[in-house]
């Protein structure tokens, strides 16, 4: 089956490139620098398993993958941003994940703090977790929506299917697919 191009196509681009144009304004990364983030005493392996217990926790709450890639996008925004001690960086995690999941899932299925700590095996109080949360928002100036790897998929899978399916009920539910997970991207 042959794609067509056309307007469609067009604002799929734009989205895409708005998305690119976002990423490229608040993307950061933290550097390592004589095996230590820069300024700090989080070693890469310190960094790796604050990931792989987002990613476990993630999974625990049944969260959806993109909650998981907006917390890791929050963490490495945060690491890059400040000189963050070894001893908080759990409770940094969890606070980061506690806002993705504030952003992204359904207030029905977000557990309390309460919950997070005790399922967690967290060692910060709810307290510590929603001070860091507020820490973490003002370090990111409350500025919380940066595109993720998961925006970038979901755009470029949307745009194939879209352009590859000719029924125009799917391509009717595609459209409404990115107004609802893209809103801060279409201007059309």
């Amino acid at each position: 089956m042959k794609c067509t191009e056309s307007i469609e196509s067009q604002k799929f681009d734009l989205v895409l490139e708005h998305a690119l144009a976002r990423e490229a304004k608040v993307w950061k990364v933290p550097i390592f620098h004589n095996f230590t983030l820069k300024g700090t005493d989080i070693s890469p392996r310190h960094y790796e398993k604050a990931v792989l217990w987002i990613e476990e926790l993630n999974s625990l709450f049944q969260f959806c993958p993109e909650t998981l890639a907006l917390a890791i996008s929050f963490l490495n925004r945060l690491l890059a941003s400040v000189k963050a001690q070894l001893k908080y960086l759990r409770c940094i995690a969890i606070a980061c994940l506690v806002l993705a999941a504030k952003i992204n899932e359904e207030d029905e299925i977000i557990p309390s703090v309460k919950t997070f700590v005790a399922q967690s095996g967290c060692k910060c109080s709810p307290a510590e977790i929603l001070r860091m949360e507020r820490i973490i928002l003002d370090k990111l100036h409350w500025d919380l929506y940066t595109a993720t790897s998961m925006d970038f998929v979901n755009i470029v899978s949307a745009k194939h299917l879209f352009f590859c399916v000719p029924n125009k009920t799917a391509k009717v539910s595609f459209i409404y697919f990115l107004l609802i997970n893209f809103p801060l991207y279409i201007s059309f």
